[in-house]
């Protein structure tokens, strides 16, 4: 299970504020979402605080971003790709304050909002979009290991051998060592397999690489593997809104993002699983067809 994470300034503001969870079943969202030109403050870059932004920017609101951290999807995107995205969305005409957080609220008409930096906002809603905390108290009160989360092994098994946890609220070992929680559904479905196998003292699966997606205005944006890592390299010109950033790790494919090249994920897929190895120039060479590699 996960729960959301609770914002000190949710009592101050209710009738502005609203979860990005619940956006879909609110009412009063899809009600102010029927009127143009609001003034929106989104709390959060992450992938879905943007997809929000550029949503409620194409229904020709006025959008500010704020995001405490010094970059845009940081935990789940690489940085030519922040990159790309923060300034996709500056184009678009979002304000996007980084390194920044609310420090005060003053309910009124608008929602006013004083920020770190001591900027001033004045907003018809606000969303924010930060991220769950783990729901760790039945694990604690079993006595399981938690971190943000249960942690697993490569078997979904917990620290007792007898329990077994998957999904968004499971933390797994990365090969650095670093725990990691990742919040998606075709995850939560590879580690049911995974853990039923284990039950049944069945092999484990092999199970594809991590993938999910975003689309941002006309962009679909598909990442496959692993997205740790400041060397990547870029097939296509992101500027034409068409290119595929390449993760590789001593020539071995670990990693990719597509930018309107979906139909690509699937060799991909097959390539990360088989540890393909690639030459490097090859790779984005775009006179050379990715299927002939």
């Amino acid at each position: 299970m996960s729960a959301q994470v609770s914002l000190e300034l949710h009592h101050r503001i209710s009738q502005f504020l609203f979860h990005e969870a619940s956006l879909l079943d609110d009412w009063k969202f899809r009600d102010w979402l029927a009127q143009l030109e609001r003034s929106v403050v989104i709390v959060g870059a992450g992938t879905i605080g943007l997809e929000l932004a550029a949503s409620a920017t194409q229904r020709r609101c006025k959008v500010t971003v704020i995001e405490l951290a010094a970059t845009v999807m940081g935990r789940n995107a690489p940085p030519p790709v922040q990159r790309y995205l923060l300034q996709r969305h500056q184009q678009a005409g979002v304000r996007i304050l980084l390194n920044n957080a609310i420090e005060h609220v003053v309910d009124g008409e608008k929602v006013e909002l004083t920020l770190q930096s001591g900027e001033t906002l004045q907003a018809d809603v606000v969303i924010y979009g930060i991220g769950i905390s783990a729901n760790e108290q039945l694990a604690r009160e079993a006595n399981l290991d938690t971190a943000n989360g249960i942690v697993i092994d490569e078997a979904c098994r917990t620290c007792d051998p007898a329990i077994f946890a998957g999904g968004d609220v499971a933390i797994t070992r990365l090969d650095n060592g670093a725990l990691h929680r990742c919040e998606s559904w075709e995850n939560a479905n590879n580690q049911a397999q995974i853990a039923a196998a284990a039950m049944l003292g069945l092999p484990l699966p092999l199970l594809p690489p991590p993938w999910f997606w975003s689309d941002q205005y006309s962009d679909n944006l598909q990442f496959i593997g692993d997205m740790r890592g400041d060397d990547w390299l870029c097939r296509g010109n992101p500027e034409t809104q068409k290119a595929i950033w390449f993760n590789l790790q001593n020539g071995v494919l670990i990693g990719a993002v597509t930018l309107n090249q979906g139909r690509e994920i699937r060799p991909i897929r097959k390539w990360i699983q088989s540890g393909k190895t690639f030459d490097a120039k090859l790779l984005i060479d775009e006179n050379i067809a990715l299927k002939s590699l």
